[in-house]
Parts: structure tokens; C-alpha cells; sequence
């Protein structure tokens, strides 16, 4: 018990402190622009830009909460040096390429400085094994939280177009709290103390000590992605196993490295190679796979419901093909906006869901109906969602240098 309180304190400062603080207010200017971008596709936010906030930092308190003591139980004592490498170098990492901000890569190349030329002298192990943890967390976060407020936008691709699709875009502040070595950060040691087990910590740092302290720190965690062959839930779920399978090998690697000297080159060279081999692979199946969302032969097919519209009402789905609208053959959204408005109160469409035919039906007898609430794809458009690479400030900064110079 004395311990958990101990946990719960330097957590508390961590969720009080101004770096988290400022983590929350880049998740809502990351926020913000992703509104901006939804106005521009759909017409208005299904979502306000406070709820999506206070989404992201809840599951981010519960989840670093979480990681917190799946870190101090088990014992990964991490030097107090290697965060304050890490994060400048996570952060200067980022202005080439905002997935760069992930830990994996700055950990991975602090890791592989440490023991090539012995400076900064840290723990590879303990650190590779803090990185693993992290992104056991993330794949949770994803498979929880990473589908919510996707964006369907709709995209050219190789065979169809145009061919409906859905952005994944989040940005989690995760407060943790940390086990350091009191030599590099003794007065930063939590009031009191607990004795451990003679197995703990699992991670023993290279200099041993008998004492650790708590460390509150801020971490940030990222997803950026694409479903064009899934509806995102699916796609987040398998996304969020292969990252999950991803973290338990770092976390294998970093145990058998505190044990064998030579496996913290391959842990701290794995890290971020893999890391990146999952990005490049999940974009390719995303890319070459077939489309979920292409335009049938006849009807239109629905890629948003609008919620708390008259088509979330009466049950219509992501991916239905809605044929028949009050008995007329509908091909055209033009069309569908011409029998809404002589429909009245009462509708009934007839729809396609995994090549079944369904009738649903909606009345509202105080308010004629006047919208369907649904958007779908479009069967012909000189608009598409361009897929680009999330470029940092140093590359937008040069190609804007370069095109004035050329």
C-alpha cells in the first residue's frame, strides 16, 4: 500500500506539471488543425475540439497510470541522463519527420551512441526495455481510442477512383512516473520509502544501487494512419496487435540483453529498424490491398453516418450501398437530395450490408425531413485526399527554399 501511494503522488505531480501541461496544448492545436481539415471535407465537426481533448488526455492519464506501475513493479531503473538525451533528441528528430517524435528512434540511437563510444553512459537495457513498454502502451491506446474520430476522406488509387477511405490521426499525453538512479537525480527522490524483493528490480542497472527513487516524466505518443482495405476499428485492432507483438519482442531483447552483453547492439539497432519496417509495411498493405470503399454499379455508397442524424436513427452503417430511397432507384446524391425533399416525414430505404438487402425506415412527424445525414462516395469528383508524408518544419522549410530558388 505504501507503495502504490508513492506511485500515485509522483503521478500526480506529473499530470500537474507545466511540461504536461504544454503537452496538452500542442494534442489541441494537433486537434484543432485536424477540425479544420474536417470542416473542409465534411461541412462541420460530428465531434467538438473539447471532447476530442478531454478523449485523448483521459486515455492517456489511464494509460501511463497503468504503465506506471507495470514499470515500478517490475523494476526498469532508468538513468536520469538518458531521458534528458532523449527528449531533446525525440524533439529535434520530429522537425524532419513527425513520426520521428516516437521514442523508438531517439532511444534506439542514444542507445547505440552509449555503447560505441561510451558517452552518454547510461543503461542500454533499461532504456530499450522503457521503450518497449511504451509501445505496449501505445498498441493499447490504438486498439482503444485510435478509430475514434476518423476522417473519411476519399482518395485516387491504382485500379478505382475515387475510392473512399479513412485518416487516423491522435496525439496521447502520457504522464509517467519512472524509477531513476538516485546518483544522477537524488533530489528528485519522492518522500519516503518501501523495501522491495530480493528478485527486484528485474533490470539492474550497470551501477547498482540499493536505493531508487521515483521519477514523474511526460512522455507523448502518436498514431498516424490510413484504412483504405478496413473500417478503421478493424484496422486499429490489427494495428494495435502487430504493435503490441512489436513491444513484447523490444521487451524480450532488453531482458536477454541485461544478461548478454552483445544483445544490446541488436536491441538497440532493432528498435527503431523495426519500428520503421512496421510504419513502411502497414502503409504498403494499405496502399496495394483492395479497396473497401469503392463505387458500386448501381447506388451510392456510405462512407460516414452523421451522428444523431436521421440515418444513425434508422440504422444505416458505414459501408451499406443504399439503392432505393421511398421506392425510387437512387444513383446519384442529386437524385437522393430530389426525393428527400418530397418525402415529407416518413422515409424508407432500401440498402445492401454484406449482400443482403435491408429496409429501414425513419419518422419524425414534428419536423419534415430535409436530410439523410450521410456521406458517401462520390461517383465522380476533382477532389482527393492527397497521402502525403508528414514532413517536419526542416523539410517543408526546404522545399519552400528550393521552389523559390528553382
Amino acid at each position: 500500500m505504501a507503495l502504490v501511494k508513492l506511485i500515485i503522488s509522483s503521478f500526480a505531480q506529473a499530470i500537474t506539471s507545466l511540461f504536461f501541461i504544454g503537452i496538452v496544448m500542442v494534442a489541441y492545436m494537433y486537434i484543432q488543425r485536424n477540425a479544420r481539415l474536417e470542416e473542409s471535407w465534411l461541412g462541420g465537426l460530428r465531434n467538438p475540439v473539447s471532447t476530442q481533448l478531454a478523449d485523448v488526455v483521459l486515455y492517456g492519464m489511464l494509460v501511463g497510470l497503468m504503465a506506471s506501475f507495470l514499470i515500478v513493479l517490475i523494476g526498469i531503473a532508468v538513468d536520469y541522463n538518458a531521458i534528458l538525451f532523449i527528449w531533446p533528441l525525440a524533439i529535434f528528430l520530429m522537425l524532419f519527420n513527425q513520426r520521428y517524435i516516437c521514442f523508438s528512434y531517439a532511444g534506439g540511437i542514444v542507445s547505440l551512441v552509449s555503447l560505441l563510444t561510451g558517452w552518454p553512459k547510461i543503461d542500454v537495457s533499461s532504456l530499450i526495455a522503457l521503450v518497449g513498454i511504451l509501445h505496449l502502451m501505445e498498441s493499447l491506446l490504438i486498439i482503444l481510442d485510435g478509430y475514434r474520430d476518423s476522417l473519411p476522406v476519399w482518395i485516387e488509387h491504382k485500379e478505382f477512383k475515387p475510392v473512399g477511405a479513412y485518416l487516423m490521426q491522435k496525439v496521447w499525453p502520457i504522464p509517467l512516473v519512472v524509477l531513476v538512479i538516485p546518483q544522477a537525480s537524488a533530489d528528485l527522490a519522492s518522500a519516503g520509502g518501501v523495501n522491495m524483493p530480493d528478485w527486484w528490480p528485474l533490470f539492474k542497472p550497470q551501477n547498482m544501487a540499493q536505493v531508487f527513487t521515483l521519477l514523474p516524466i511526460v512522455a507523448v505518443l502518436g498514431y498516424g494512419d490510413i484504412a483504405i482495405t478496413q473500417l478503421p476499428k478493424e484496422r486499429t485492432r490489427e494495428s494495435g496487435i502487430w504493435l503490441g507483438i512489436y513491444s513484447m519482442a523490444i521487451l524480450i531483447m532488453a531482458v536477454v540483453s541485461s544478461r548478454v552483453y552483445y544483445v544490446k547492439y541488436l536491441a538497440a539497432v532493432s528498435a527503431p529498424l523495426f519500428h520503421e519496417l512496421f510504419i513502411i509495411l502497414s502503409k504498403r498493405e494499405q496502399m496495394h490491398g483492395k479497396p473497401a470503399f469503392t463505387v458500386p454499379w448501381r447506388g451510392l455508397r456510405v462512407l460516414e453516418v452523421v451522428p444523431e442524424s436521421p440515418a444513425q436513427k434508422m440504422g444505416i452503417q458505414r459501408g451499406d450501398i443504399l439503392f432505393r430511397l421511398n421506392g425510387r432507384d437512387i444513383n446519384s446524391e442529386d437524385m437522393l437530395r430530389e426525393v428527400i425533399s418530397q418525402c415529407g416525414s416518413f422515409i424508407w430505404v432500401d440498402i445492401e450490408r454484406r449482400g443482403k438487402v435491408i429496409t429501414l425506415e425513419y419518422r419524425d412527424y414534428q419536423n419534415a425531413i430535409e436530410r439523410l445525414g450521410v456521406v458517401f462516395v462520390p461517383r465522380n469528383t476533382g477532389k482527393y485526399f492527397r497521402i502525403d508524408e508528414q514532413r517536419g518544419i526542416i523539410f517543408r522549410l526546404w522545399k519552400k527554399i528550393w521552389r523559390k530558388f528553382k
